[in-house]
């Protein structure tokens, strides 16, 4: 659990913004793993998985881009019932060409810019000072 937190914190002490995600069940991150965001760290931390709760790997942009856009077509929509999946898919199309450094750092602007255009209630962390209800979900 401390192991998570100092994740959270570090996650908003570089240049590019993190994405944090969450709901009842776990809490989704995509953080850059080094200045220029060509490698991201993809983290949960699952509430009911006792033995080990958190899952951190580390991948190249383009990978992580894949991994990002999974969790945000197919399990956002799950938990978030009026998420719209199709506006996501619009703006995805409109960044495809870029690389994948810049998709991610452009979804996630997106995502906490924007999140309304999404879902009226999309549970996603928009700075730091919103992390610590990241936190408060493991207490």
């Amino acid at each position: 659990m401390s192991d998570f937190k100092a994740i959270v914190d570090s996650s908003f002490e570089g240049t590019i913004f993190p994405l944090w995600l969450y709901n009842q069940d776990y809490i989704y991150g995509m953080i850059p793993a080094d200045s220029e965001g060509l490698r991201w760290k993809e983290v949960s931390y699952t509430f009911e998985e006792s033995d080990e709760p958190l899952f951190v790997t580390e991948r190249a942009a383009d990978l992580s881009y894949q991994f990002l856009l999974e969790e945000i077509i197919k399990a956002v929509p799950f938990y978030v019932e009026n998420f719209n999946v199709n506006k996501m898919k619009e703006f995805t199309k409109g960044i495809e060409a870029k690389p994948g450094t810049e998709k991610i750092k452009e979804i996630i602007n997106e995502l906490i810019i924007n999140s309304h255009n999404y879902s009226s209630n999309l549970p996603v962390i928009k700075n730091k000072e919103e992390s610590n209800k990241l936190k408060e979900k493991l207490d």
